[in-house]
């Protein structure tokens, strides 16, 4: 008997792009599966927009069970995530951000290695593109040599071990660990760290099983306040973990941090604060802030 996965789907403001996310976990090689949608939304117009996705969804795919919740107020991701993994039946657990989709093959994949490694949770590789089917960026992780605790802490400090659609965990270990802590920004980054300290078992699958997207000039917590607030709290928790970290490693997570600043600055147009913090980066170390303007890391 094949397991049970769970596949979780918060959606905020995304209605437009719902019913794609859906219709891929419908097409999916891995049939024995429930869908669950917590809609965040808390306002009653974008409450009747996705419940008529889900109404034609569930017209269309009568074998598919989804379990759809409505938040009666708007919680935020992490929060929203957690209310589907309380609902959730599965062994193991996945998430599908409500704008991205999985490929065919996404929940075959995973839920075998998985069940060959022995492992509690894991992650495969994440390509991102633009509304426009244009290549964003590429994260392959083919930096991950060992799953040591203390390598996979680097890892995860330097090149960030995420992205919520690559992520696969056994419930009980999910659980065990706390679920997504009360944080929006950064609540997957957060997840993934707690993830390695409580020593679960931990597997890599090379290769990308998703679609994940980028919109261009769309508002959300990925700007303004939000991100230099939610950037700010999770570089005080990474600095906690600079032990791990050679001196190297060091500058080229400080690097980084302040080119978050610096192009979140950007976009707010506060081209003074923007300027500062990229001047901050480039003084740390040159090589890194070279480095990463040109893999575009930020």
């Amino acid at each position: 008997m094949q397991p049970l996965i769970s596949v979780i789907v918060a959606t905020y403001k995304h209605d437009d792009m719902l019913l794609r996310a859906l219709n891929s976990l419908a097409s999916q090689t891995y049939r024995n599966f429930e869908i669950i949608v917590v809609d965040d939304n808390a306002n009653e117009e974008f409450n009747s927009r996705v419940n008529d996705v889900i109404t034609k969804f569930r017209q269309e795919n009568k074998n598919i069970k989804l379990n759809y919740i409505v938040n009666k107020t708007n919680l935020g991701s992490a929060k929203t995530r957690n209310v589907g993994i309380d609902a959730s039946n599965g062994e193991y657990i996945t998430f599908l951000d409500d704008d991205d989709l999985y490929l065919p093959e996404n929940l075959e994949k995973q839920v075998e290695n998985m069940i060959k490694t022995g492992a509690d949770y894991g992650l495969t590789d994440i390509i991102l593109y633009y509304d426009d089917e244009s290549l964003c960026e590429q994260r392959i992780r083919n930096y991950i040599k060992s799953y040591k605790k203390e390598d996979l802490i680097r890892y995860h400090l330097r090149y960030h071990l995420s992205g919520t659609d690559t992520l696969i965990f056994k419930k009980e270990y999910l659980e065990k660990i706390g679920k997504f802590g009360n944080i929006d920004f950064g609540d997957e980054f957060l997840l993934m760290l707690k993830a390695i300290e409580n020593d679960g078992k931990f597997t890599y699958l090379p290769g990308c099983y998703i679609r994940a997207y980028i919109h261009r000039g769309e508002v959300g917590l990925s700007n303004g306040e939000s991100k230099i607030n939610g950037e700010n709290t999770i570089f005080e928790i990474r600095k906690k973990y600079f032990g791990y970290l050679t001196k190297d490693d060091q500058k080229f997570v400080v690097t980084r941090h302040f080119l978050v600043l610096a192009f979140a600055e950007f976009r707010r147009k506060k081209y003074f604060k923007a300027a500062y913090n990229g001047v901050r980066a480039l003084l740390v170390s040159p090589v890194n802030f070279l480095r990463h303007i040109k893999e575009r890391k930020v």
